[in-house]
């Protein structure tokens, strides 16, 4: 691909972490698309594994991401900053006419979804979120045949994920685990609203009735659990309800000693897709008649970056905006009113080493989550003594609140 006559301005908000993920992307490709890096804003930049070539190809990098915004000119604005600054940092960009493409989750708060959907209206510039699966042709593939009726209505779909977070993962930073940060701003940072936000989004990405929307489900009912010394949880079970019959499931911990990578089954009239296991981490379609459809796998976190510089190019929205985005904070914000935070029974949670830090986990978790997940159940539902249940939310009044 050759470089643009006038390449898109790049600025990075967060060159540490997850950031470094996008210092790579533009300085090894990013002429090849058509953009150049222009600048980067990060209070803690010595994390960023190449600030040196940074500094030497005399590329700024700024403490305060305001200042960065309002200094250094920009197409489009990159953010890899914490959940809570996702709506400040996104409206602020955009108030500079830039494009924005957000990290995931798109934001904790109805608040901050609204201020976000005036800040882009205003501005009439794109703003996308990182759910990179949505960019991936395995998805979009899979997704158009949905829409195109191909696999036929959908009836169950389910995911589950168990991936160990040791103590020092819940130690990295201010925020992690929390309901606010330092400030009171709204975070609710958890396996669904963070590590694994990315599979409960997909299942409702890919029933959305446009490329580029989400299912808006009918109800949720969530059970939430920790083990953890947190304020949010680690553990979770989420159900959703779906006006055309469907039925989506979705369980998620931290708080477990093997790790268990996405596993989804997708049942619909006419096939069953699966991810994971056997099929290896790839889209394959089964369908009724015979046949077998692979549409690949869906990794490769720079396709996200790759399209949003092309929007930003040719005015063309990419596949998951604030709409696509919006329906996971909705079923984040119902699993928070559906039901308080059960701690697990102390006889059952023990803490051993792993590598320098140490691991919490629970006794049984891991089978119960296994046996939920096979049953599209919840804990109460199987007997579970230290199970507590959670209540039907409505989230109509929700998408109402957040359009």
């Amino acid at each position: 691909m050759s470089a643009d006559p006038k390449p898109v301005r790049v600025l990075l908000g967060g060159i540490g972490g997850y950031g470094n993920m996008y210092v790579h992307a533009m300085l090894d490709h990013g002429a090849g698309y058509g953009a150049e890096l222009v600048g980067a804003a990060d209070p803690a930049p010595q994390s960023c594994q190449r600030l040196e070539e940074l500094k030497a190809r005399g590329i700024p990098v700024l403490a305060s991401f305001d200042e960065a915004v309002a200094t250094i000119p920009a197409d489009l604005v990159v953010l890899s900053t914490p959940i809570s600054l996702h709506a400040p940092h996104s409206c602020a960009a955009l108030a500079r006419g830039a494009h924005v493409l957000c990290e995931k989750p798109l934001c904790a708060s109805a608040t901050d979804l609204r201020a976000m959907l005036a800040a882009r209206e205003r501005a009439g510039r794109q703003v996308s979120v990182g759910y990179q699966w949505s960019y991936s042709e395995a998805v979009l593939a899979l997704k158009r045949d949905i829409l195109a009726g191909r696999l036929g209505a959908p009836l169950r779909l389910k995911t589950i994920v168990q991936w160990p977070r040791d103590l020092a993962y819940y130690g990295r930073n201010h925020w992690a685990g929390r309901l606010h940060d330092d400030q009171g701003r709204w975070v609710l940072d958890s396996p669904v609203n963070n590590a694994a936000a990315h599979y409960l989004h997909n299942m409702l990405f890919l029933l959305g009735e446009r490329m580029d929307r989400s299912l808006q489900p009918d109800t949720l009912t969530a059970e939430l659990y920790r083990a953890n010394a947190i304020e949010t949880y680690d553990t979770a079970l989420i159900r959703l309800q779906c006006a055309q019959g469907a039925e989506v499931f979705f369980t998620v911990s931290h708080a477990v000693e093997t790790n268990v990578n996405p596993i989804c089954r997708f049942e619909f009239e006419n096939a069953v897709v699966t991810f994971g296991g056997v099929d290896g981490e790839r889209f394959v379609a089964t369908f009724t008649n015979g046949e077998v459809k692979d549409y690949g796998s869906p990794e490769g976190h720079e396709t996200k970056l790759w399209t949003a510089i092309a929007g930003a190019r040719s005015g063309v929205p990419g596949p998951c905006g604030i709409e696509a985005a919006s329906s996971h904070t909705a079923c984040v914000l119902a699993a928070q009113e559906s039901t308080a935070v059960t701690n697990f029974p102390a006889s059952l949670v023990h803490t051993s080493p792993r590598g320098d830090s140490a691991l919490v986990h629970v006794d049984g978790l891991a089978d119960v989550l296994q046996r939920c997940y096979d049953q599209m159940a919840l804990p109460t539902e199987i007997g579970t003594p230290w199970a507590r249940p959670g209540r039907d939310i409505e989230l109509s009044p929700l998408f109402e609140m957040l359009a």
